[in-house]
């Protein structure tokens, strides 16, 4: 989905078993994806808006994350 100077490394699945690797992983994530980086680096339209829809499932993904680890 991502265009390829997002700098983003996918992450095989056996890297996040543990919450800290998931928290890593997200942060990682969140800063490739931030509004405000990607204006930074000069993203296009599309790139933006790309990167908005992602940075909203990823923070909705995180929540549910942390509902489900708190039990």
């Amino acid at each position: 989905i991502l265009w390829p100077e997002s700098g983003w490394k996918p992450v095989p699945l056996v890297d996040i078993v543990e919450g800290t690797a998931v928290r890593r992983a997200y942060q990682k994530a969140m800063l490739c994806l931030h509004p405000d980086k990607l204006q930074q680096k000069g993203g296009t339209i599309p790139q933006k808006y790309t990167a908005e829809q992602i940075f909203d499932i990823l923070q909705d993904a995180w929540t549910n994350f942390n509902n489900v680890a708190s039990f």
